[in-house]
């Protein structure tokens, strides 16, 4: 008998087990699915806000004062052209720093983006209109639920 005992109480045991790896796979793939939808958020906010600008008001790219400060679900955090406005190195191109915050939700998850623009040049290396945006890019995350930090590229 103490032997068909010990069968039974390895089985269970070897069944909690099973149990426990499935359960902490599905909260891990939870997790993940949550991460992706909170990344996906932070880029189409990022996008929102940098497609705005471009249309109100693409010198804040090149300038550093952001016209637009905030949009349905997300606030923006900071913008500024990368080193400290590049304009003078290459007139044509830059990347600006871009970190936005999502709103209405308790954690408040951040991220980090570069901004990339040009703007055409005319005879004689004069620009020749506002900048275009030609790309987003991101560059770094705080996840919900983290400590409250500054998000670093």
């Amino acid at each position: 008998m103490p032997l068909a005992l010990n069968v039974a109480l390895l089985l269970m045991l070897s069944s909690l087990l099973l149990l426990t790896l499935a359960l902490q796979s599905r909260l891990q793939a939870a997790v993940q699915r949550q991460r992706r939808h909170t990344e996906d958020q932070l880029m189409s906010a990022a996008q929102h806000w940098a497609g705005r600008v471009q249309r109100q008001c693409p010198e804040a790219l090149v300038g550093g004062s952001p016209c637009v400060a905030a949009g349905d679900g997300y606030r923006l955090v900071s913008y500024a052209p990368a080193g400290g406005g590049s304009q003078q190195d290459s007139p044509a191109q830059g990347t600006g720093k871009l970190v936005l915050e999502l709103t209405g939700s308790g954690t408040a998850p951040r991220g980090a983006y570069a901004l990339h623009w040009r703007q055409e040049l005319a005879a004689e290396d004069a620009l020749a209109g506002p900048p275009q945006l030609v790309g987003i890019e991101e560059r770094g995350l705080r996840a919900a639920g983290e400590v409250a930090r500054e998000v670093t590229p």
